[in-house]
C-alpha cells in the first residue's frame, strides 16, 4: 500500500516563496526611492533655473552707470550686485558723425542671490550703461 501524500506547500516551499517576494519588494522599494530622488533633484533644478530668468530680468532692468552696486528682493532671496566698467564710456553715435545724446559704457555685473543669508549662487553678466548728456536740437518750422 502507499502512503498517502498531503497536498500543499511545505514549509521550505513557504519560505522560499516569501524570500522570492522579499527580494523583489527590495528591488521595487530601491527603484520607486530612486524615482523620488530624480523628481527632487529636477524640481531642485527647476526651481534654481526659475530664480536665475528672474535674477536676469531684474538685472535687465538696472543701468549700471546710474547704479553701480544696490539689491534688489526676488521673493525670498536677495539679489545684490556690484558693477565694473570695462571700457571707460564713450559717446553714442547717431548716424551723422556727430556724438549722439547718450554717454555709452560696457560694464561687468557681478551678481551674488543669497535666501536667508546663505549664498545660494553667484553669477556676472556683461550689460551696457548709459546716460543722457545732451538734450535733442529743437527743430524749428
Amino acid at each position: 500500500m502507499r502512503a498517502e501524500r498531503n497536498a500543499g506547500f511545505a514549509l521550505l516551499e513557504a519560505i522560499v516563496a516569501l524570500a522570492i517576494l522579499a527580494a523583489a519588494g527590495l528591488a521595487l522599494f530601491a527603484a520607486l526611492t530612486q524615482s523620488l530622488r530624480m523628481v527632487d533633484r529636477a524640481d531642485s533644478a527647476r526651481e534654481r533655473v526659475q530664480l536665475m530668468r528672474n535674477a536676469l530680468a531684474m538685472i535687465d532692468t538696472i543701468n549700471p552707470m546710474e547704479r553701480e552696486s544696490g539689491s534688489a528682493e526676488i521673493g525670498e532671496y536677495t539679489l545684490t550686485w556690484h558693477a565694473t566698467p570695462l571700457e571707460p564710456p564713450q559717446d553714442g553715435a547717431n548716424g551723422t558723425l556727430a556724438p549722439g545724446l547718450y554717454l555709452v559704457g560696457l560694464y561687468k555685473v557681478d551678481c551674488k542671490l543669497t535666501l536667508r543669508g546663505a549664498r545660494v549662487q553667484d553669477f556676472s553678466v556683461r550689460q551696457a550703461g548709459y546716460r543722457q548728456v545732451r538734450q535733442p536740437p529743437v527743430l524749428q518750422l
